[in-house]
């Protein structure tokens, strides 16, 4: 993995600019990640469009949706990049479901359907109705979402939902870590949000999958590890930082969702 990728997996929202741009956003409550490609694709936008896909498959949503209505690829020449993102997303477990939107008249449509694409990447002409394609069939068992408010006992209430989800999902292990970052995300979207706060916690093999949802689009800054006391060096995203196996932040339509992926330290993390 490049060292742009270490972790945390911040993907801020960038403006488009002469040789393109891809930006991502998050559905936090159907775990459906968007990527939308801008520009006339280059060896410079396929790098961006790598990295910002590599960061997706991380993170480990239930479906990617990839929006290429304003790539401008007259040659079809991108069409490999996205049909390798559906092969990489169909080899994770659990699956991640890949489909695109863009016209069918255009020749990278073309070029898909005739690679076979149509069974494993899925193409719709607007982006509702890809939306649709994909929250229709995901799974709603294995996760759990609480609504919170923004006041001192959301961190408790969320440190509860854990410790209910680690006894239904016989996951005792995972209970301390799990519960230290749900505490540490929500007491940061209290304190520097104060907006209404989703928590959702999805099963993820033997790990879970933590997310905070807020109404702030600022993204969290990892502070540098401060001297002094030990006692005193973790605080805040250190903790998370220290405790979860990856993390990272990704804009919503309305804010941001910060999540984080704890397994058992036995549990080798997914190559990317």
């Amino acid at each position: 993995m490049s060292p742009e990728l270490n972790p945390p997996y911040l993907m801020s929202r960038t403006p488009a600019g002469s040789d393109g741009c891809v930006s991502v956003t998050a559905d936090a409550a159907a775990r459906v990640l968007e990527v939308a490609v801008h520009g006339r694709w280059t060896p410079a936008l396929r790098m961006r469009a790598w990295t910002a896909v590599t960061k997706c498959f991380v993170e480990h949503p239930s479906a990617v949706v990839v929006d290429l209505r304003d790539l401008g690829d007259p040659l079809a020449a991108s069409a490999p990049a996205w049909w390798t993102m559906a092969m990489t997303g169909a080899r994770m477990v659990p699956p991640v479901s890949v489909v695109a939107s863009l016209p069918a008249t255009t020749a990278l449509a073309a070029r898909l359907n005739r690679l076979g694409a149509k069974r494993q990447l899925p193409v719709f002409a607007t982006m509702p109705e890809a939306r649709v394609a994909v929250t229709s069939r995901l799974p709603l068992t294995q996760r759990v979402q609480l609504h919170l408010t923004p006041r001192p006992e959301a961190a408790g209430q969320a440190r509860a939902l854990i410790a209910d989800v680690c006894q239904a999902w016989q996951q005792p292990r995972l209970r301390p870590r799990a519960a230290l970052i749900i505490s540490e995300l929500v007491g940061n979207a209290v304190a520097h949000a104060g907006t209404d706060i989703l928590a959702t916690v999805s099963r993820r093999g033997n790990g879970m999958h933590l997310a905070v949802t807020d109404h702030d689009p600022r993204l969290p800054v990892l502070l540098d590890q401060p001297c002094g006391n030990p006692a005193e060096v973790r605080h805040g995203l250190q903790v998370v930082h220290a405790a979860a196996t990856l993390w990272g932040a990704i804009p919503t339509k309305t804010g941001k969702v910060v999540w984080a992926v704890v397994r058992s330290h036995r549990d080798p993390a997914p190559v990317t």
